[in-house]
């Protein structure tokens, strides 16, 4: 006979985007889903007697055994068999996988498993988006939860907004947008106003992050951090300004008070020399800084301060973002990232600049969670 009715409404479902995978590939960003998430869907949805797969055909099509590590790879076609009741549907797909290893025996078993993998992934993909068919759309409208998709890219997307809500331009790419944002930025002269027009086009900044990653600048910074960057000096500029009494005294440092403010410190060479350092996670590298927003009370509209950043490469930092929780990616992750920022700082900075407030977060810190993710940052689009 056919699926179920309930196979059918599961198959005609779509890929949540916290399944989604992004590698770097010859300079191209692609999109996948694991394999292990693959497998794990077939057994939900087709239960685990209800299918199977079979190497149908598999060559080595490549090796060499003189470099070090040894090398090769395997071409591979794989059949799958679903059981829909009386039925059985048959799908194929076909992979290539490299592999290396201390020896060609490591190197084979390598390459042969990510071949079959590969192609059992492109036989279940007959099967609609849940198995990773929606990524060949270019827009992927059948993947779920991306606010990057969630826009008009038409007419939407890339429309600058002013402090009071109207329309200051609409741009037909995205490097257009953030040119046309920083300049509406730099143009402002007043606290208030700057921090309404951010507020305006916060949303549509933080999805170019999602959308559009490979967007970065020379040094690999993203053009939303260099956004980010820009507002919080303009509006450093601002406050510094409005805090200053008409008669020359200078402004007061909030973070000497009895209630103090935490002090947020801005220092682009560091963030800079962060970008440079290898992966966290992996050791990839060049690398994002990222600044941990637990380490500080929020703020509206502006970020941590810059001692508290730690380097991500592009995979982990949105891996990161997906996850909602940071702190507890971290965990996940074994890893103590205040701690980590703060050997950074304390290694970097000169001794003078050393003595801050301690990496303990404070009681308010769980606010911080929520926050919009703030970036690293360069000078310019």
């Amino acid at each position: 006979m056919a699926f179920t009715d309930a196979q059918t409404r599961l198959l005609s479902g779509k890929l949540n985007q916290r399944h989604v995978r992004i590698r770097e590939v010859r300079g191209r960003t692609l999109s996948y889903v694991e394999g292990w998430h693959v497998i794990a869907e077939a057994n939900r949805i087709f239960g685990f007697e209800g299918w199977d797969r079979e190497i149908v055909w598999c060559q080595c099509v490549w090796e060499d055994g003189r470099r070090d590590p040894r090398a090769c790879a395997y071409a591979a076609r794989v059949r799958i068999r679903v059981r829909a009741g009386d039925a059985i549907i048959s799908r194929e797909g076909s992979g290539v996988g490299h592999g290396t290893g201390a020896t060609l025996g490591e190197a084979h078993e390598s390459a042969l498993k990510e071949a079959e993998t590969d192609a059992m992934k492109r036989a279940l993909t007959t099967f609609g988006n849940l198995f990773g068919l929606a990524l060949y759309d270019k827009d992927q409208h059948g993947v779920r939860g991306n606010a990057a998709h969630d826009l008009d890219k038409d007419r939407l997307s890339w429309t600058v907004l002013s402090a009071d809500g109207h329309i200051i331009a609409k741009c037909s790419d995205p490097r257009s947008y953030c040119s046309r944002l920083r300049q509406a930025i730099t143009a402002c002269t007043d606290g208030v106003v700057l921090q309404r027009l951010w507020n305006n086009n916060a949303a549509i900044v933080e999805a170019l992050r999602a959308c559009r990653p490979d967007l970065t600048t020379k040094k690999g910074m993203h053009f939303a951090s260099v956004l980010e960057r820009v507002f919080e000096e303009q509006l450093g500029k601002l406050t510094a300004q409005d805090g200053a009494a008409h008669d020359g005294t200078p402004s007061i440092d909030k973070s000497v008070l009895a209630i103090g403010t935490p002090r947020r410190i801005r220092d682009e060479n560091y963030l800079e020399f962060v970008a440079t350092l290898p992966c966290l996670v992996c050791g990839r590298a060049p690398s994002q800084a990222h600044h941990l927003r637990f380490a500080q009370p929020r703020a509206l509209g502006r970020k941590v301060s810059d001692e508290w950043v730690v380097p991500l490469c592009n995979l982990h930092h949105r891996a990161l973002h997906d996850a909602g929780n940071e702190e507890a990616w971290w965990q996940e992750q074994g890893i103590d990232a205040l701690a980590e920022a703060e050997r950074l700082w304390r290694e970097r900075r000169r001794p003078v600049e050393t003595s801050l407030p301690s990496r303990s977060p404070p009681a308010d810190a769980g606010l911080a969670r929520s926050a919009a993710d703030p970036g690293s940052s360069s000078t310019g689009c």
